[in-house]
């Protein structure tokens, strides 16, 4: 499972581009969308980071509505917002509208899929925890997401790394990369 590439599908945006872990520039820059990028692979990020402990993860609602989901997943949400329009190179309402959009999405995505078990809150932290790699991987590191969520390791070049050795490393780190 991809669930950038699903969420990409499902809102029918432009098809996500991997970061180059050398340059940090977008595989293919002519068909690179820095707004949708940005917004879905914020919330992504802010997804899987909410997620990381059992306390943060019970406060989650993802039966609220958009805005409710952002506000519960990102303490400054105002400071992702300018950090994705600046990357984006566009207002901070136009920023907003997309990362709503891309939050609404992620509801209606979860409820389209939907069994009792993906109600569950180990259900949304299993899920987030098994797709870190691929989120990552199409983080621009631009958008500063690891300064606002207080983690380094988000926009370190090793997490965009590919090749045989580095997908093992990257299922080995997944199967650790538990709740606290």
């Amino acid at each position: 499972m991809n669930l950038p590439q699903q969420l990409q599908e499902y809102l029918n945006y432009k098809k996500l581009q991997i970061i180059d872990a050398n340059t940090g520039l977008p595989e293919d820059e002519k068909e690179f969308d820095a707004l949708g990028q940005s917004a879905l692979i914020s919330f992504l990020t802010g997804m899987y980071k909410a997620t990381r402990t059992k306390d943060n993860i019970v406060v989650i609602n993802i039966k609220s509505d958009a805005t409710g989901l952002l506000k519960s997943i990102f303490v400054d949400l105002e400071k992702v917002l300018d950090n994705i329009a600046t990357f984006s190179r566009e207002t901070t309402i136009v920023a907003k509208e997309k990362i709503e959009a891309v939050s609404a999405g992620f509801i209606n995505y979860l409820e389209q899929i939907g069994t009792a078990e993906t109600e569950t809150p180990d259900f949304l932290q299993n899920l987030m925890t098994s797709q870190r790699h691929e989120i990552l991987r199409y983080l621009p590191a631009g958008l500063k997401l690891g300064d606002l969520l207080n983690d380094d390791t988000l926009e370190d070049e090793s997490n965009k790394m590919e090749g045989p050795i580095s997908s093992l490393m990257h299922k080995i780190e997944n199967s650790f990369s538990t709740s606290d």
